[in-house]
């Protein structure tokens, strides 16, 4: 019994680390903008990217069904760049725009059918 109160606690630690933090800006469990990986097979380099510089930067693996939070700062008509690199090394990218505020969360989901990827709004 002990065991499995243990084994417990050490899952759900290995499950949140899917995202490291870069610059403070990703944090687990909060933010703004947050990134669900639908496909089996993980992606990890989580960048989002706003006039051609990195905004935050997640180099954990993500995969079925993890979660990446970042914080974007309050912002309108914000356009950004969500990219990951999957399994095979190719990276993907899709620019979205969007209001951010400290209320607002903006879902993003990536799939992977017949080994295409894609990214759009979650719901």
């Amino acid at each position: 019994m002990k065991k499995l109160i243990l084994f417990f606690p050490c899952v759900l630690i290995i499950l949140l680390a899917g995202c490291g933090t870069a610059k403070d800006s990703v944090a687990h469990r909060d933010g703004n903008l947050i990134i669900t990986n639908y496909a089996s097979s993980e992606i990890t380099d989580i960048t989002i990217t706003h006039q051609g510089e990195s905004v935050a930067v997640s180099k954990g693996a993500i995969q079925d069904t993890q979660l990446c939070y970042f914080t974007i700062d309050p912002a309108d008509d914000y356009t950004y760049t969500v990219s990951f690199v999957d399994h095979n090394g190719e990276e993907h990218a899709q620019e979205f725009t969007d209001q951010f505020t400290k209320d607002t969360r903006i879902l993003i989901a990536v799939h992977c059918t017949e080994n295409v990827w894609t990214m759009d709004y979650d719901k």
